[in-house]
């Protein structure tokens, strides 16, 4: 179970590469970077404590999943990918009136 954080970590930061790339267009080579670093930090923290490393490398899975960071979270990109039902945004126009738009998604 040595290497159970570290896996973790680098799935986590695998998803948040996959999912700013997949919104943006662009790689972000920061973000690989980051998480070998974070990835290092929870192996050492594994050496001398391995439940924490564990618990803490989960904290972060969970973190890098759900948070919005200036878009949609891994959560809210595969929700969508999988979805069935209408896309709805609601926009406001130029009068100060808003608008509901509808969007199939396939």
């Amino acid at each position: 179970m040595a290497n159970t954080g570290t896996a973790i970590v680098l799935l986590a930061g695998t998803l948040t590469f996959s999912n700013e790339w997949y919104q943006t267009g662009k790689a972000n080579f920061r973000v690989p970077v980051a998480t070998l670093l974070a990835a290092a930090a929870i192996d050492g923290l594994s050496h001398v404590d391995d439940k924490a490393a564990v618990g803490l490398s989960i904290m972060v899975l969970i973190g890098a999943i759900t948070v919005r960071f200036g878009g949609k979270s891994v959560i809210d990109t595969i929700a969508e990918l999988f979805s069935k039902q209408p896309s709805s945004k609601i926009s406001t126009t130029s009068r100060g009136n808003t608008k509901l738009t509808t969007k199939r998604v396939a």
